[in-house]
């Protein structure tokens, strides 16, 4: 998905849900927010290795401007 943060747009992705059932409640599972480390990559090196932890964590993976 993209966004638009003060006038740049930004390729979010996100993978795993946010809640999972708890018995007769829902509840939230912690979030991993991953950033790459530098210009000309994007997310998709950090998939193979996190995606492992979407049963646990909601992981939202961010591409810097330009991406």
């Amino acid at each position: 998905m993209h966004l638009s943060v003060n006038g740049a747009r930004l390729y979010v992705d996100i993978e795993g849900a946010g809640t999972v059932p708890d018995g007769a409640t829902m509840r939230d599972k912690p979030t991993l927010v991953l950033l790459h480390g530098g210009p000309g990559l994007d997310h998709s090196l950090f998939k193979p290795a996190f995606s492992q932890l979407a049963d646990v964590a909601q992981i939202v993976y961010i591409d810097h401007r330009g991406n």
